[in-house]
C-alpha cells in the first residue's frame, strides 16, 4: 500500500500522530519540499512524533517519507498511467503510440523527480561545487554518460571537472582530491558504491564534500543525498528513461542554481567559453 493511503487510512496511529498524519495529507506538496524542523513547527508536534509517523506507515525516516510522498502524488496526478515503466511500448505498436509512450513516462519521471527534490539540498551541493578546486565525477554506463554532459556544462562556467572512473583508476583519483574538492557519485542503483568502498574513507578523511544523485539511501559519511524514488527494474527493461531523466533532471538543477549564485560571472564564462568553441 502507497504511504499517502497509509496516511490517509490512520490505522494503528495515536490521536497526535492521526492530526499529523492528516496534516500532511492536507499539504502534501509542501510536506515534500520540508526539512523535519520544519514540519514539526508547522504541525505543532515534534519531531519525534514525526519518526514515530514514519515507522508507523513503513518508512525509515522522514526523508523517505518525503521520496515515498513525492511519488504516490506524481501517480494520483497522472490519473494513475498505464505506461509501464520498464516496457513503455510492446511489439507491433504504431509510431504514435511509441511517442506518445515515451513522452509519457518522461512528463511522469520529471514529475515524481521534481516532487521529491530537496530544494535546499541542491543549494548546498550547488554552492559546495561553485567553491570547489575541482569536481570529480562518478558514474557507470547510462549514468556515466550524464556525469558527462554535466562536466561539460561546469567546465564553461569555469568549474575544473574529472570524469574519475573513466579509465578505471578509481584509486589513483582518490588520492588527488583535496578539502575544498567536491565528489559526485551518479548511481541508479548504487552499484558503483562497490567499487568505491575502499575510497569513500579517503574522502571522508580528506574532508572533501560527497554527494550521491540515487534511488537509494546514501551510505555512512556522504554529506549530501539528491535522491528520486525507485521504479525501473534492474534489468530487463526497454531503456533507462526515467531513472536517466530524473539524474539529468537533478543535474540540470544543481547546474541552474550554480549559475545564479553568481549570474554575471557564470555568463561572462560561459560566452568566452563558447566564443573559443566557434
Amino acid at each position: 500500500m502507497a504511504v499517502l493511503d497509509k496516511l490517509e487510512r490512520e490505522e494503528g496511529l495515536t490521536d497526535i500522530e492521526a492530526e499529523l498524519a492528516r496534516f500532511i495529507c492536507a499539504n502534501a506538496d509542501e510536506v515534500c519540499h520540508m526539512g523535519i524542523a520544519d514540519l514539526s513547527k508547522a504541525s505543532f508536534t515534534s519531531s519525534a512524533t514525526v519518526v514515530r509517523l514514519c515507522r508507523k506507515v513503513g518508512v525509515r525516516g522522514f526523508r523517505d517519507l518525503r521520496v515515498e510522498l513525492a511519488s504516490d502524488l506524481a501517480h494520483r496526478r497522472a490519473n494513475q498511467s498505464e505506461v509501464d515503466v520498464n516496457k513503455p511500448f510492446a511489439d507491433g505498436q504504431p509510431v504514435a503510440d511509441v511517442v506518445s509512450s515515451v513522452v509519457t513516462l518522461t512528463k511522469e519521471a520529471v514529475d515524481i523527480c521534481h516532487a521529491s527534490l530537496d530544494v535546499y539540498d541542491i543549494e548546498r551541493v550547488a554552492r559546495a561545487i561553485r567553491a570547489a578546486g575541482h569536481v570529480y565525477l562518478f558514474g557507470h554506463g547510462d549514468s556515466e554518460i550524464n556525469a558527462i554532459a554535466f562536466a561539460n556544462l561546469l567546465l564553461k562556467l569555469g568549474v575544473p571537472c574529472v570524469i574519475a572512473n573513466q579509465f578505471g583508476e578509481v584509486p589513483s583519483v582518490s588520492h588527488c582530491v583535496r578539502k575544498n574538492d567536491v565528489v559526485i557519485i551518479v548511481s541508479y542503483k548504487g552499484g558503483i558504491l562497490k567499487e568505491m568502498e575502499m575510497v569513500l574513507p579517503i574522502f571522508k578523511e580528506r574532508g572533501c564534500k560527497t554527494v550521491l544523485i540515487s534511488s537509494i539511501a546514501p551510505p555512512l559519511g556522504i554529506d549530501y543525498c539528491l535522491r528520486f524514488p525507485a521504479k525501473e527494474a534492474g534489468k530487463g527493461n526497454v531503456a533507462t528513461y526515467y531513472s536517466q531523466t530524473c539524474i539529468r533532471l537533478i543535474l540540470n538543477c544543481i547546474y541552474g542554481e550554480i549559475f545564479e549564485l553568481d549570474y554575471e560571472a557564470s555568463r561572462r564564462s560561459k560566452e568566452q567559453a563558447e566564443r573559443f568553441n566557434h
